[in-house]
């Protein structure tokens, strides 16, 4: 039975702000929830934001999550409010295309963003998936095994990819599959296919990872070029 997450939600916040008061600065969701892409099994994935965190606050909070139903399926980002100010811009960019509010605003609590950083977010989405290719054909027993997740972390690149094509964020699959072009096609179709790259030949298998790796390549040099204005 699918979770209600708006509802799962929304009860959650009653319970913090009841814990915390004023201290509760913003609450929201992200991940397959918030692209509509859940299973049954999927994480509950949180995003709170207090007036500052310390070991009490920690404990407080894991006892509110396992009070929830389904309260082992829950997971996310909790900081202060001064954390989440300073926190490194390419990695909020995410943070904040991501996440669905319920309670609060998250702009309330984050610098302004500049083109700039989404660039810094893709190089080093871009370049930590090139890292874990090379790694994982490596070092991996079975390296076609890993390439769901590795298609996984191309899909969060490729949505910072079509954000800077065209100014529209796709945060689900179904939105930013149409908007490809064919050698991105077959990134993505990396994550939408777990049975399909399980069974691959050591052929099709050493074809996707140079595709996940040229591909990589060619997308940190652009942007190396951008960022140098050739």
């Amino acid at each position: 039975m699918m979770l209600q997450i708006d509802l799962w939600s929304e009860t959650f916040a009653e319970k913090l702000k009841e814990a915390f008061g004023t201290r509760l600065k913003f609450l929201g969701y992200q991940g397959s929830y918030g692209r509509g892409e859940a299973a049954p099994q999927s994480d509950i994935d949180i995003v709170t934001v207090l007036d500052h965190v310390d070991t009490d606050d920690l404990d407080r909070y894991r006892l509110l999550v396992r009070e929830m139903p389904h309260g082992e399926l829950a997971c996310g980002f909790l900081c202060g409010t001064r954390e989440l100010y300073h926190w490194p811009k390419f990695d909020l960019y995410g943070l904040l295309l991501d996440t669905k509010s319920v309670w609060g605003n998250l702009l309330d609590w984050i610098p302004a963003l500049t083109a700039d950083s989404l660039r810094e977010a893709l190089q080093i989405g871009v370049s930590n998936l090139y890292h874990a290719a090379c790694h994982t054909y490596l070092y991996h027993e079975n390296p076609k095994t890993a390439l769901s997740a590795l298609g996984k972390q191309a899909f969060f690149c490729l949505r910072f990819c079509s954000l800077l094509k065209d100014g529209v964020y796709r945060a689900a699959k179904k939105d930013l599959f149409p908007c490809l072009d064919s050698r991105e096609k077959a990134l993505l179709s990396l994550s939408l296919e777990p049975e399909r790259t399980a069974g691959f030949s050591d052929k099709e298998t050493a074809d996707a990872y140079t595709l996940l790796l040229q591909w990589c390549g060619d997308i940190l040099s652009k942007e190396e070029e951008s960022s140098r204005g050739e």
